[in-house]
């Protein structure tokens, strides 16, 4: 056996591996791989693949090409497959294979003989893709450099509005059977399933809640595609997204960020965003990352026919020279060993309390919120915290953030008197004020009425400092708020309660009624106020402080084995002061950082000023 997990870590026969790699497609064949076949072609370009570096190879098995016929699984076709598991076995790369592909850039390659029967409901495709899957799993059982089988790349994209109508369980049995169907051929394949960031963030079931019987939990991380307002490539926002969506897979399982690239930027921009996203993925404790896509495309066949944009958002042009980002993707390669999150839990979780839809779709059903969660998260990456993204909270948790709750369950509300009365404290935005609100008796307030008007509810006030609010882009109902047992921290300025805290058992609650995360989701809002201070006053009530300090909050701050990782999330380059919270701020190391740069330092232990220059960001660093 190659690869297995333990302990939330990929190993590679027992040791650490991450997967480093790239989705290929021959040059001239493209989607046609299987049928314009060329083995000395595949065999020199892995080759290529190898020698740059990398570890991993992501290949697509188009479903109609390996089953034409619904009575039987192309012989031919799975000897061809593998064939390439053997020529990438041979350049030194493992392998992550995507069966079932039927969606690709945006269109359906679909089977002849499916005439637009569900995958997921009709007995016949699944007892056809039962065998398919069972058929290529038996074709690379005995390879060893099988990192992943991939049940279907964003298979919800066959058909999104059937797949919107999947429950959580349909899902997960689904899941469970064609596991079932690899482990039958192939006991010790690991096997994942690859969405995209609104399907992660839980725009339908196939998210990594529904995906217990998954290995491996494969996310998507393109800033074009995702929900929420994230303004360009170079976005702060944009950079961080895969991260955040590793960690938000990774609170189910192990997570691998196995598509992760631009559209619609130029080679200097997108080798920029690689470098910072990249960077953030790897210390986020991600298994891997696998960047879209090897080389540039000659093909017109479709899907490139009716997108041909897609043909060139390769690392390699089609003539084989490297872009910018091959540039860029090379350098975080040859550092990755220094850029390995350390294993100890953060203090700080976000909990997104996503309660569970009673599956009616009626107007009682409240809006449902994908993007608060990030927006928690960013802010608290602001203050140079560490934060652990969670199902539910843990032991270790000083501070809870439970963001623009729309809906919380009687179980959800267990969960949360537990962690109140170990000692936490949780802060807890309301987003539904009818299904989020959490009780009178946890808040220390009780909710009096709403006002649709929201007059004098535009900010909120807090000792002199002010926010602002903007109801319109919080999608939600201003309320009043009386306080009860708790204790006023802020206020609008009719003077009625904005944030209250309650003390329950052992800790204590910070509420408010604005979805304080939602309501930052407009573009370029995020930018107009330093909002992050507010977190850092509940922060400063739970006693949490940054372990490292940092003098921008847009430099992301992360311990790993090495040292601390400092990762400029900014368009432009930065110096910043860095330093261990208690030190003396004039031993702090000054740090060069370049236009989404990154590097890793040791922080000096002495009382002298150190400097760090990096003009490159692969330097690992010491004073």
């Amino acid at each position: 056996m190659a690869f297995r997990l333990h302990e939330g870590r990929l190993l590679r026969d027992d040791r650490p591996f991450t997967a480093l790699g790239v989705t290929y497609f021959p040059v001239r064949a493209g989607c046609r791989l299987w049928v314009d076949w060329d083995p000395d072609v595949v065999a020199a370009d892995l080759r290529r693949i190898a020698e740059a570096g990398l570890n991993t190879v992501r290949v697509f098995v188009f479903w109609r090409d390996f089953h034409p016929d619904p009575r039987h699984v192309d012989g031919q076709a799975l000897t061809r497959l593998r064939l390439l598991v053997e020529l990438a076995e041979a350049a030194g790369l493992s392998c992550v294979l995507s069966v079932l592909t039927l969606f690709m850039n945006g269109q359906l390659l679909d089977l002849p003989w499916r005439r637009g029967r569900s995958l997921w409901r009709d007995p016949q495709m699944l007892a056809a893709q039962e065998t398919f899957v069972r058929a290529v799993a038996a074709t690379i059982a005995d390879r060893t450099n099988v990192l992943a089988l991939d049940l279907g790349d964003e298979i919800s994209n066959v058909d999104p509005a059937e797949a919107a109508t999947l429950t959580p369980a349909e899902v997960a049995r689904w899941y469970g059977r064609l596991v079932g169907a690899v482990r039958q051929a192939a006991p010790e394949v690991l096997v994942c399933q690859a969405n995209n960031a609104l399907t992660v963030l839980g725009g339908s079931a196939f998210g990594p809640a529904s995906g217990r019987a998954l290995d491996l939990l494969a996310v998507h991380g393109f800033p074009l595609w995702s929900p929420g307002h994230i303004e360009s490539t170079l976005s702060p926002k944009a950079t961080q997204l895969p991260a955040f969506l590793a960690r938000l897979a990774g609170a189910h399982g192990v997570a691998l960020v196995d598509e992760l690239g631009t559209y619609g930027a130029d080679d200097e921009v997108a080798a920029a965003y690689l470098r910072a996203a990249v960077a953030s993925v790897l210390v986020s404790g991600a298994a891997g990352v696998i960047v879209w896509c090897w080389q540039d495309t000659t093909s017109t066949a479709e899907p490139y026919d009716r997108r041909p944009a897609e043909r060139v958002v390769g690392l390699h042009r089609a003539d084989g020279t490297p872009k910018p980002v091959m540039t860029a993707y090379r350098q975080l390669v040859d550092a990755a060993p220094a850029l390995v999150r350390t294993t100890e839990p953060a203090g700080v979780a976000v909990w997104p309390v996503a309660g569970q839809l009673a599956g009616g779709g009626s107007y009682l059903d409240p809006h449902r919120d994908a993007v608060s969660p990030f927006f928690a998260y960013l802010l608290l990456k602001r203050l140079h915290v560490e934060v652990d993204v969670v199902v539910t909270p843990a032991a270790g948790h000083q501070l809870v953030v439970c963001p623009s709750v729309d809906q919380v369950t009687l179980e959800d509300l267990a969960h949360l008197r537990a962690a109140l009365h170990r000692g936490a404290t949780v802060y807890y935005s309301l987003g539904d004020h009818l299904h989020g609100f959490p009780g009178a008796e946890l808040v220390g307030a009780e909710i009096v009425d709403y006002d649709l008007t929201g007059r004098d509810r535009q900010e909120v006030v807090w000792d002199g400092e002010v926010w602002p609010v903007d109801w319109t882009v919080a999608r939600a109902v201003p309320t009043t708020l009386r306080a009860t047992s708790g204790q006023v921290l802020a206020a609008y300025p009719d003077g009625t309660p904005a944030v209250v805290v309650n003390a329950v058992g052992a800790g204590r609650l910070v509420f408010t009624n604005v979805p304080f995360e939602r309501q930052l989701d407009a573009a370029g809002r995020f930018t107009l106020a330093p909002w992050e201070r507010f977190y850092r006053r509940i922060a400063e009530l739970a006693g949490v402080r940054p372990a490292v300090r940092c003098s921008d909050p847009e430099v992301e701050v992360v311990p790993v084995d090495g040292g601390v990782a400092l990762i400029n999330h900014r368009d432009r380059a930065v110096t910043v002061r860095v330093g261990r919270d208690g030190d003396d701020p004039d031993a702090d190391l000054v740090v060069d950082l370049t236009e989404k740069g990154w590097t890793v330092a040791r922080l000096p232990m002495t009382s002298n000023t150190a400097t760090l220059n990096t003009a490159t960001s692969t330097a690992v660093s010491s004073a």
